[in-house]
């Protein structure tokens, strides 16, 4: 049975690749910083796939057609659709198996995900994705979340949808140890008069629910509560479903910085399964 030997979630602004030096020099070593720490652990434990979860940019899918849940299962997936972003763009191989497990297994617990052989993927993956693996060598299994247009899962509904992809993942026999992460957020205002707004209050009221483990008081909040954190603020989503995939796990805040130069608060947090 596949194994997830960690979880962790981290902030995806487009500015932290296009121009990282933007940023006040210690803050951006202290984000930067808590990815080369999960970037390590995650070379040290030998993880053999990354399972990512992200908001929809309106890339793949748009008002036309708009799933609330995709997973790709495709042999690979290119990225990233910026070409001012400062990755090169590559074919990010994929792993179809764990893929189309986790598709069937979240199914088979009460969950109607869409699914895709070909996406592309955009910042909201490759930021992150290419912190970890540089090199765009670790399979990476995409699945894309409707954080922004109404009508929205609930943050309960992401979470219980998590817990449906930790278990399928750990139902899989077709790969050893795998790693869960989720892309975006925290606070920040996108295309609206509010822009560069980052409310600090709510990141940081936000990574100690994390820090203790999703209670009630988070996953009761509604959509339009969470707006009010910004209207890309929902992009937690992809944090909270993480959250569910690793319930009962040692969660750790490792960065916290309101970078107002990339107008988005920038955070990491780690999860670590406990030992029994």
């Amino acid at each position: 049975m596949a194994e997830i030997v960690m979880g962790f979630s981290a902030s995806h602004a487009p500015m932290m690749s296009a121009d990282p030096t933007s940023a006040p020099a210690d803050m951006a070593d202290r984000f930067f910083g808590a990815l080369k720490n999960v970037q390590n652990r995650i070379l040290d434990s030998g993880v053999e796939a990354l399972v990512m979860l992200s908001g929809e940019h309106f890339t793949n899918f748009f008002l036309d057609n708009l799933p609330q849940v995709c997973v790709g299962v495709g042999e690979s997936n290119l990225g990233p659709v910026e070409k001012w972003l400062g990755i090169e763009r590559v074919e990010v191989p994929g792993h179809p198996g764990l893929a189309n497990a986790i598709l069937a297994g979240t199914i088979e617990r009460g969950h109607m995900p869409s699914l895709s052989h070909r996406l592309v993927i955009d910042h909201g993956f490759m930021t992150v994705y290419n912190e970890i693996a540089p090199k765009a060598d670790l399979p990476l299994i995409p699945i894309v979340m409707n954080c922004t247009t109404p009508p929205l899962m609930t943050l309960q509904h992401c979470y219980d949808f998590g817990v449906s992809v930790g278990e399928a993942i750990r139902a899989f026999d077709g790969a050893g140890k795998v790693a869960i992460c989720g892309a975006g957020a925290l606070s920040h205002f996108v295309g609206e008069p509010r822009v560069g707004d980052i409310d600090q209050d709510f990141d940081r009221w936000f990574l100690s629910m994390l820090e203790e483990d999703c209670p009630d008081e988070l996953l009761s909040i509604g959509n339009d509560e969470l707006m009010k954190g910004g209207n890309g603020t929902g992009e937690v989503r992809a944090w909270v479903a993480v959250a569910g995939a690793m319930k009962g796990s040692k969660t750790t805040a490792l960065a916290y910085e309101p970078i107002y130069e990339w107008i988005n608060g920038m955070g990491v947090v780690l999860h670590e399964p406990k030992v029994a």
